[in-house]
């Protein structure tokens, strides 16, 4: 795989949560995130840049990218994109930028818990079944439902607990 590619593939579902701030539209989000993958590979000067900046470039042109398309979207009205785009500041910036970052590392952990955990995760949490829907769903006792949930939220809970004492130190 290249740098590229793992680059795109670390960055994309943060970046999309990131636009997500403006845009309000998942479609929107992903349209966004990838004009700004392509304007960076039209920048190769930037790709030889340490990643920092790199992250940097794209996150700065995901907003950018992500207010002009608000702005000119034609389900919004051009007073609500005037208004939301006045309310941004350094502080929702920070928010949104940590936000994403959180929520992609999160779909990151997700994708490494044991199969079952993470179809029972995705069917509580994303999909917002009740444990009696999953456990018919998928012929499991609701017993097992809650013990996968827990290990789930235990592993996921020790991985991001580290990732908290580590930004905060």
């Amino acid at each position: 795989m290249s740098t590229f590619e793992t680059l795109f593939g670390d960055n994309f579902v943060k970046l999309c949560e990131f636009s997500y701030q403006w845009t309000r539209s998942d479609e929107l989000s992903k349209d966004v995130v990838q004009d700004a993958f392509l304007i960076l590979i039209e920048k190769p000067d930037i790709l030889q840049k340490p990643l920092p900046v790199i992250k940097s470039f794209l996150y700065s042109t995901v907003k950018n990218k992500s207010i002009d398309a608000y702005r000119y979207s034609k389900v919004r009205e051009i007073n609500t994109a005037h208004h939301l785009t006045d309310d941004i500041d350094d502080n929702n910036y920070l928010e949104a930028l940590i936000r994403a970052e959180v929520v992609g590392e999160l779909h990151k952990e997700l994708g490494k818990l044991p199969s079952a955990c993470k179809n029972i995760c995705e069917l509580i949490y994303i999909q917002e079944k009740k444990y009696e829907e999953v456990a018919k769903e998928l012929n499991i006792s609701i017993n097992t439902v809650k013990t996968q949930r827990q290990r789930a939220i235990k592993a996921l809970r020790d991985k991001f607990l580290s990732i908290i004492f580590f930004v905060f130190m």
